[in-house]
């Protein structure tokens, strides 16, 4: 009876080691199996990171160029508007010029009778137009 009560708790020896070894392979498998999910969770990210990384190379890219752009433009803008103030006193000179000969035309013909009425209906003061009065 001993050698069968022997031979009975090896087999609940073995069953339970081998129940233990099949509880411990199901871990190990378990976790290879997160271990891989994580892996690819990661590789994923890193691509997407890359994705973006790429697409934000790309804005500013896009970015630069819109300010060169703009930078010009301004660079062309102001260098017209140089000019037009540089036309604009040239004007506003050549209108200064055009009143003194105009009223020193008008003084010399005070006595013309043919000029008497004009001078009487015509402009007392100068025309001057808006934006050109200051040199």
């Amino acid at each position: 009876m001993s050698s069968l009560l022997c031979t009975s708790t090896k087999i609940d020896i073995e069953a339970r080691y081998a129940m233990m070894d099949e509880k411990k392979r199901k871990r190990m498998q378990s976790n290879k199996e997160s271990a891989r999910r994580s892996r690819l969770k990661r590789e994923k990210r890193i691509k997407d990171l890359i994705n973006e990384i790429a697409t934000l190379k790309e804005q500013i890219l896009e970015g630069n160029k819109r300010c060169n752009d703009v930078s010009h433009k301004t660079r062309v803008l102001l260098s017209e508007n140089d000019t037009l103030n540089s036309e604009k006193k040239k004007l506003a000179h050549y209108l200064s010029n055009f009143y003194l000969i105009y009223t020193s035309f008008g003084q010399k013909q005070i006595g013309c009778s043919s000029n008497q009425q004009w001078q009487e209906t015509g402009p007392q003061k100068p025309i001057i137009t808006t934006g050109m009065s200051k040199v």
